[in-house]
């Protein structure tokens, strides 16, 4: 049985005053990896995909669930997936490259992406890989090149859904301006051009309207709305849909305050009106496939730091107080991008009473260098552990060496072990393709 979606690891506790996770305290993690260290909760990622795969089984239905690769991928984390019986989309051919060297299923691996290059997509047809088609370029591209090299092709088409997504814009999908997708008017001359073609099958449609939303009615209207698809494409072409991709983007908890939907409740929804839909119209139910990634990971993440230098400087609305920990931007773009909000703890205080705000600053050269304001926590000491919640997701896969700042190391935690999943980065290996 599955465990609600929390702001913290379903494996998170606290003894003698420090947290642990998956049976470690943080201050052992910190002596053993040093700081800062990416933490992974493998419980709370297998009750992560277990909210997917449950409901979709429970409703009798044929599915694939699709990791979101972009949210952050390496081998462990990946053969952890297909253990739970997860594929996943990939949107580069470096993506492409690391998941073909996983256990994941080829079967389950879909190519998205907006301008797939010619590489990219031999890559894909060379493994076999599903693509999932942006434009008329890419289908003309794909063609010419299961021409040259007789190979097939399994396609699916994205659409835009134009259902607006109350998200923040830069994570919304679904939108008529958006730079993912075709338009309605596109698709059928799509399809028809796929089905004349003798190397390309066509599979199916594809649908995504954004990122960590919480409200569930713009998944209902997606659902409603690919059922018209399903139906204008039988109408038309006669062709069969053989799987119906449904995306991804439900939210999760960053902070105590946000209440995202229970996963079970939309894709019961979204599959209840599709299983309803199909049988007034005679239609056979597609395989459903949906793709969660921040979902699966972003809780079962958590950053650790270690406090440094600390400032108290006096302004108009009273005293800004600053912790300065060893990490920031490079290890976490996300406030400095979104203003994300997260939740924090100094994990070797974690049961004492919260008495100051703190600004949570890192240690790179912008001003803009924050992991949040107004932070209410302990008394920060130089040397505590600050330890964020929710940085499964996107923190490494967005990483970068800015100020040349060496990429962090991921340990995956169970069952009281630590599995290094991620060697942290020395200063050799930042100058690995550097010439002299």
């Amino acid at each position: 049985m599955t465990t609600p979606v929390t702001v913290r690891p379903v494996t998170a506790q606290i003894e003698n005053s420090i947290r642990t996770i998956g049976g470690i305290s943080t201050t052992d993690l910190a002596k053993q990896f040093d700081t800062p260290l990416y933490i992974m909760d493998v419980a709370t990622v297998r009750n992560n995909c277990r909210h997917y795969t449950d409901s979709l089984k429970a409703l009798n239905v044929d599915y694939t669930v699709a990791y979101a690769g972009k949210a952050g991928m390496c081998f462990k984390l990946l053969n952890l997936l297909a253990e739970e019986g997860l594929g996943t989309d990939v949107v580069s051919g470096g993506e492409i490259h690391t998941v073909l060297q996983t256990n994941i299923d080829r079967d389950k691996i879909y190519f998205h992406g907006n301008n797939k290059s010619k590489k990219e997509l031999e890559m894909a047809i060379e493994a076999g890989i599903r693509i999932v088609i942006d434009n008329a370029y890419e289908l003309q591209l794909i063609d010419s090149i299961t021409k040259e090299t007789g190979k097939q092709a399994q396609l699916l088409i994205r659409l835009k859904p134009e259902i607006e997504a109350h998200t923040h814009e830069h994570i919304q999908t679904g939108q008529i301006e958006s730079k993912f997708g075709v338009s309605k008017a596109e698709l059928i001359p799509m399809i028809q051009t796929i089905l004349d073609a003798p190397n390309l099958q066509f599979l199916g449609i594809h649908g995504h309207i954004g990122s960590q939303i919480f409200d569930p009615i713009p998944y209902e209207k997606l659902a409603h709305l690919m059922m018209d698809y399903l139906i204008k494409i039988k109408q038309d072409t006669q062709a069969p849909v053989l799987e119906l991709n449904l995306g991804g983007g439900i939210g999760i908890p960053y902070i105590e305050a946000d209440k995202p939907p229970v996963v079970s409740d939309v894709i019961t929804q979204m599959v209840t009106i599709l299983k309803d839909g199909c049988a007034q119209a005679n239609i056979p139910l597609p395989r459903i496939i949906v793709e969660p990634g921040r979902s699966i990971v972003a809780t079962a993440g958590a950053t650790l730091y270690s406090a440094g230098a600390l400032k108290s400087i006096p302004v108009k609305s009273g005293t800004l107080n600053y912790v300065f920990v060893d990490g920031g931007m490079a290890d976490n773009l996300r406030y400095a991008l979104y203003k994300s909000e997260y939740t924090f703890e100094v994990a070797n205080k974690a049961d004492h009473p919260a008495t100051t705000q703190y600004t949570i600053a890192g240690k790179f050269c912008e001003s803009g260098d924050k992991l949040g304001e107004n932070i209410p926590l302990p008394q920060v000491e130089s040397g505590d552990l600050v330890l964020v919640y929710g940085t499964g997701a996107y923190n490494y896969a967005m990483a970068s060496h800015y100020n040349l700042f060496p990429y962090l190391a991921m340990v995956g935690i169970e069952d009281g072990v630590a599995d290094l999943w991620i060697e942290r980065e020395t200063y050799e290996d930042l100058n690995t393709h550097f010439k002299k």
